[in-house]
């Protein structure tokens, strides 16, 4: 969309009509409004502008090392980089991504009163959603978290595409080609943005959905935009490595050869939530409504449960600068100059100790002294009396060398991580006291950077909410034959989820049918008894391994959403720290009346035993029920196995 024009760019044949050429013009200044944000130098970024300030924080993650020189007299000197800004950023990234987060929905019916029930069936379809075989989310959500170690900001979106794709069918007479839904590009997808494929037009508002508009820019294959975007007329003017641009001096297009992209297409989605607009270009060619007003014939894609439209993109960044700047400090900057001290130092040290391995030394005197003569073991007689060999350098103290390495590493980890957080193991001189406290104290940086990341991440899930509600659990019409049609349900199928302290699968599915039946409050939980009755039967109780849950799709679709993500998520226990609490917890609940008993007990294997806990229940829970009295006692075994395990998990272990 942008573009020079010069006296080698020739008329293109692309000339919409006037009123899709103004649109275009005002698209055109707003996306030139973005770049200039991208390219202006702002003192909250030490004077960098956006993209330089990126490119040099991937270096320092990178780790880059200038070898050259054109000095041989240097050659000789340390020139590497020990990467500690790296490694900091490495364990920041597995801290951060110790679990994929998402966000916990809480529903609200009309009178803003909580639903329990379609609360807990959001969170299962948003977590449907989120699964490797489905979407994308949880290789995003890791890139991400790099993103936010490198960049000033860093994106992700909540798409939902239905893409058709040409196959060939073979049939008596050859082949024939035939269209089907393209798995790869269609659904849900979580696509991953950097600083400079989304442009913003105020730099000091944080909202993104209080920008005036946005901008999704992306340079994509030829192939890929034309399985989207084919069956519109004006593909017919896309070339690849060609842009259309607009003159506003004379009011036409001109065709701009694109030397950084010749086998690429530049795709921007035009997005203004006040104007409720959303339009595609591809290499500057109009892909919006034809017949209709490019404003009004073009609303935006993403809307929630009320029709509102969203932009369907989230910022991610390290941490904030100050209260209104939309871009933020990303980790390798706030390490950056420790970074730099640290290799520089080395550099030193290093040099140094190269030096005073292989001292250069003043010779006086008429004999020759050189490399054939100095080696292991070499005796030498002088023949001159006066001849005299005298280090040039003094002797080194490399304590101070190493004690500006060590409090350069010590800020590193009080800007970052600590070693210990990183994995590594404390020295033996250590006491567990100050162990625990750099660890709590590493949790302390991580839970503030954690709560950028929340915020990200609720938002983000509430843009996901929106495509359950518009996209995924929207009936699809079947054909049935004799010109009759059916509306039929998605279901969403969870392994491994914990029900009753029993692992099963969990089976959610909508049923149309729920949609006619006016039912007052006795008879809706008389309809889930009799329901329930038949599905439960359906998977084979007591013996089952699946769960069925029946919902109402209209009730489902009218509930608001809210959202939270709570940090401790990051903070995934351990087996010790579950076996601990359980049995803790587990004689003071035993003596509950309120406590239902198989499923405590089955909880309690499950921290010891996981996959294997089933094996230990009982076949006869009701018998075995009658038969006990009172608190099982603990075996010797487990009482040791307890205070061990608590003493670990006090420590935060």
């Amino acid at each position: 969309m942008l573009g020079y024009i010069d006296k080698n760019s020739s008329v293109s044949s692309y000339q919409p009509s006037r009123e899709v050429a103004e649109f275009t013009k005002e698209v055109k200044d707003s996306v030139s409004r973005g770049m200039e944000i991208l390219e202006t130098s702002w003192p909250e970024l030490n004077n960098y502008n956006v993209i330089d300030r990126d490119s040099k924080d991937k270096r320092t993650f990178n780790a880059f090392v200038d070898e050259e020189t054109d000095d041989p007299s240097e050659a000789w000197k340390y020139r590497g980089t020990r990467s500690e800004a790296r490694k900091k950023g490495i364990a920041m990234h597995a801290n951060l991504t110790a679990s994929y987060l998402r966000g916990r929905f809480q529903a609200q019916n009309e009178s803003d009163e909580i639903d329990r029930e379609f609360s807990e069936y959001m969170d299962d379809v948003v977590e449907w959603m989120t699964l490797p075989t489905v979407s994308n989310y949880q290789s995003s959500f890791l890139n991400v978290g790099f993103g936010m170690l490198t960049n000033t900001v860093t994106f992700m979106g909540a798409e939902y595409y239905e893409v058709m794709q040409e196959i060939k069918v073979k049939t008596e007479k050859g082949y024939d080609k035939t269209e089907i839904l393209d798995e790869v590009l269609s659904g849900f997808q979580a696509p991953v943005y950097s600083s400079d494929q989304i442009l913003i037009t105020n730099a000091y508002e944080r909202n993104i959905q209080r920008q005036r508009c946005i901008h999704k820019r992306r340079f994509i294959e030829y192939q890929e935009a034309q399985a989207k975007w084919q069956h519109h007329s004006n593909w017919v003017y896309v070339q690849p490595g060609i842009k259309s641009i607009y003159s506003e001096e004379y009011g036409v297009f001109y065709d701009v050869v694109d030397d950084q992209h010749p086998d690429l297409v530049e795709e921007i989605v035009y997005q203004n939530r006040r104007e409720d607009c959303e339009v595609v270009f591809i290499n500057g060619v109009y892909f919006g409504e034809e017949e209709i007003d490019p404003v009004l014939g073009n609303p935006i894609l993403h809307r929630d449960n009320r029709n509102a439209p969203k932009y369907n993109v989230v910022p991610f960044g390290y941490h904030r600068i100050n209260e209104h700047f939309f871009y933020n400090k990303s980790l390798m900057n706030t390490l950056g100059w420790d970074n730099d001290l640290y290799d520089a130092m080395t550099e030193i040290v290093m040099n140094r100790a190269f030096l005073e391995q292989n001292m250069p030394v003043a010779v006086s005197g008429a004999d020759k002294i050189d490399t054939e003569i100095i080696f292991p073991g070499a005796v030498t007689a002088f023949e001159d009396k006066d001849t005299k060999i005298t280090p040039i350098l003094p002797p080194a103290n490399f304590y101070a060398g190493f004690r500006t390495l060590q409090d350069t590493k010590d800020s590193m980890a009080e800007s970052s991580v600590s070693e210990i957080s990183s994995g590594q193991l404390p020295d033996k001189e250590q006491k567990a006291v100050a162990i625990r406290a750099a660890a709590q104290s590493a949790k302390t940086i991580i839970s503030g950077v954690g709560k950028n990341l929340a915020e990200s991440v609720t938002q983000h899930s509430l843009l996901m909410a929106d495509i359950v509600i518009q996209h995924i659990t929207v009936p699809q019409v079947i054909e049935l034959g004799g010109n009759k049609t059916k509306l039929k349900y998605r279901q969403f199928l969870l392994e491994n989820k914990d029900i009753g302290g029993k692992k099963v699968s969990k089976r959610i599915i909508f049923d149309e049918a729920l949609n006619e039946k006016e039912m007052t409050d006795e008879e809706m939980r008389a309809y889930k008894k009799e329901e329930g009755l038949k599905l439960l039967k359906k998977v084979g109780y007591p013996n089952n391994k699946e769960h069925l849950y029946i919902i109402n799709p209209l009730l489902f679709s009218k509930m608001k959403y809210l959202s939270r993500v709570d940090i401790e998520e990051m903070f995934p226990k351990n087996d010790e720290f579950r076996q601990a609490v359980m049995s803790q917890v587990y004689p003071i609940l035993r003596k509950e009346p309120l406590i239902d008993a198989e499923s405590l007990v089955r909880k309690f294997t499950y921290a010891f035993f996981r996959g294997e806990a089933d094996d230990l229940m009982s076949k006869n829970p009701k018998q075995t029920m009658q038969q006990m009295t009172g608190t099982p006692e603990k075996s010797t075994m487990g009482a040791q196995m307890e205070s061990k395990m608590v003493s670990n998990a006090l420590q935060g272990v």
